[in-house]
């Protein structure tokens, strides 16, 4: 009898002994982020039909894994809807900022022409005016200089992650083989803490991208990107690396393992760091890059067109005042021919915000659309002088190209970084207009003429002396030919001019077109430059620069503050989940400080029943010496 109150007794001791050892770990583990809290299973033991103590059942860990599943999707959704929020603000401060935006310059600049039209010859002015369009070219380059760091700042960020990602694949690699080989050796043992360093590690690949994960039987995890390319598998990892895509970019996310080819899976990959960097380039930066160049080109397109129109203080004229920006081509690696591109923007409306590739089939050139991939028509051959003119471009090609050769045409997509400041002697500003006009001092009628509109700059008759004469009042002679109707406040056009006459004129009137010498006060083009300020030059005419700038701003602000409500939301539930889980695996300090003092009195007890069994024993064995 003592002999089995001596076995009880011991496997008491030894129970115990595993439970106070389980509560210790708990109490040690308290703050150990990701370790989960166990509990000990005890089970009466028997030998036959007699009882034969306690022993230990398992060591279980508290822990719900349709949780801890959750938990590890809203990991994944907060670290990319965080990233995102940071890079959208960042770019939405660069717009908006007072300092770093273009709305301030953009209003100077105007004001500064405004000013140039009140005073055409004044020099002050006209050193005012370049001031103002220094400064908004800078702007415009400083912008783009931003948005390019930016740029650089996602592909090294792509860089790390997938880095971070490989460091953390093969520890869960490792982890698996450990865990399966200890599943083996001790069945019906589970080895809990390597169990709680690979949920950790599964929780912290899945903040640098969006995974699903499965349990095999050996207790291996299996973990494969959201397309279903398999991360790790068993005990073997795969790679994950950033390549450069045909065009040179490092945009290719490439998946490698198992002996096979690698895959591009950029496509495919959504959530955590990586997923937020990829969303915020394609919503974010590279949309407003465009947008940013589209005005660039818009506002340098105008300016220059129109001041060409005029004529400087040497009577000159006007040159370009910023030089246009041009679209940026790119060839496709894989391209054998030796052709080159140069991409002009013909129609910087028509061009807008699009990315095209430019493919050659052997015979002829087709153009589509990256974004919807809908074919672009083609016109031309390609040649300095009858160049390929489609989707707002005019592409000149140089060399050879073999059938199949790519290139990728960015319309506006560094843009604004090419805006620069052409001209830098305040008296080449075409202020005036090139011609004056005059009225007969011996006119009888009550018409009067309006200052003359260039139609074409370059027409070889625009400075030329003109006069109009009336052999009616409803007929007109220019330089004495031709017999025109004459039509009040109707357009006359010639040598590249259109002017407007508008009253009653007598017969004999006439009104003369000279060149204007350019040194006068004439403020003719000032005016007119002016007035860009509120024509539509973007979305069909609909929005003026400012109210393009004023868009662009308002669609970042809300994407930024659309991803910080978001990632406000995100943040709360995930709280609330990791509270969930922590209700039920954390360590409740209070609870094992009960549980030490219930298993340190069952130790003690059990003692006292070892202690009783042997001195049982020693009384039995006195007996029998007796």
């Amino acid at each position: 009898m003592s002999s089995d109150l001596l076995g009880i007794g011991s496997s008491a001791l030894m129970a115990y002994r595993a439970a106070l050892n389980v509560t210790g770990q708990n109490v040690a583990n308290a703050n150990t982020a990701g370790y989960t809290r166990q509990r000990i299973e005890l089970q009466s033991s028997t030998l036959g039909t007699t009882a034969a103590g306690v022993s230990v059942r398992s060591i279980a860990r508290l822990g719900d894994q349709l949780v801890t599943q959750r938990l590890i999707a809203q990991d994944s959704g907060h670290s990319r809807i965080a990233t995102l929020s940071s890079q959208a603000a960042q770019t939405d401060g660069w717009l908006s900022g007072s300092t770093t935006g273009l709305s301030q310059p953009l209003e100077n600049f105007f004001d500064a022409i405004n000013s140039l039209a009140a005073s055409a010859s004044s020099t002050a002015s006209r050193q005012v005016v370049l001031q103002g369009a220094q400064t908004l070219a800078s702007r415009f380059n400083d912008l783009q200089a931003s948005f390019n760091t930016s740029d650089r700042d996602v592909d090294a960020r792509l860089v790390d992650a997938t880095s971070t990602i490989n460091v953390l694949a093969k520890q869960v690699a490792t982890l698996n083989q450990r865990i399966s080989e200890a599943t083996t050796t001790t069945p019906g043992r589970t080895p809990n803490e390597l169990l709680d360093q690979r949920d950790q590690l599964v929780r912290k690949i899945a903040e640098q991208v969006g995974i699903e994960t499965s349990t095999a039987d050996d207790g291996s995890v299996n973990i494969s990107l959201g397309s279903g390319q398999p991360l790790v598998l068993g005990n073997q990892a795969s790679t994950l690396s950033v390549a450069n895509d045909e065009f040179g970019r490092p945009r290719e996310l490439m998946l490698s393992g198992g002996g096979g080819a690698p895959v591009s899976v950029s496509n495919q990959v959504s959530g955590g760091v990586i997923g937020g960097l990829l969303d915020y380039r394609r919503e974010v930066l590279d949309p407003a890059m465009a947008r940013l160049g589209s005005m660039a080109a818009a506002f340098a397109s105008a300016i220059n067109a129109q001041h060409a129109e005029g004529m400087d203080q040497f009577g000159q004229m006007g040159g370009d005042l910023f030089t246009m920006p041009t679209g940026t081509v790119s060839a496709a690696s894989a391209n054998t021919g030796t052709a080159k591109i140069a991409a002009a923007l013909s129609d910087v409306d028509t061009a807008g915000a699009q990315d095209y590739v430019l493919g050659y089939d052997g015979a002829r050139w087709n153009m589509s659309s990256v974004s919807s991939g809908a074919s672009i028509a083609l016109s031309g051959s390609g040649t300095a002088d009858d160049p390929l003119v489609g989707g707002g471009l005019s592409l000149t090609l140089s060399g050879s190209a073999n059938a199949g050769d790519r290139f990728l045409v960015q319309a506006t997509h560094s843009a604004a970084g090419q805006l620069k400041l052409a001209i830098s002697d305040p008296a080449r500003l075409a202020a005036s207009s090139p011609v004056r006009t005059s009225v007969g001092a011996t006119n009888t009628g009550v018409a009067t003429i309006g200052t003359p509109e260039v139609l074409d700059a370059g027409n070889a008759s625009l400075l030329s002396d003109a006069t109009i004469a009336f052999t009616s009042a409803d007929r007109f002679t220019i330089n004495g030919g031709g017999d025109y109707a004459y039509t009040s406040g109707g357009a006359i056009e010639f040598n590249g001019l259109r002017v407007q006459i508008s009253g009653t004129p007598a017969s004999g009137d006439t009104f003369s077109l000279s060149r204007s010498d350019g040194s006068s006060g004439d403020n003719g083009n000032a005016v007119s430059l002016a007035a860009i300020a509120d024509l539509g030059l973007l979305d069909g005419g609909r929005l003026n620069l400012a109210g393009a700038n004023s868009a662009l701003v308002s669609k970042v602000g809300s994407q930024a503050a659309q991803a910080s409500v978001q990632l406000d939301a995100q943040t709360t539930l995930r709280s609330q989940l990791q509270s969930e889980r922590d209700s039920l695996s954390g360590v409740n300090l209070d609870e094992e400080a009960a549980d030490l003092m219930r298993y340190q009195q069952a130790y003690q007890a059990a003692a006292q029943v070892v202690s009783m069994a042997n001195t049982l024993f020693d009384s039995l064995l006195a007996a029998v010496r007796r």
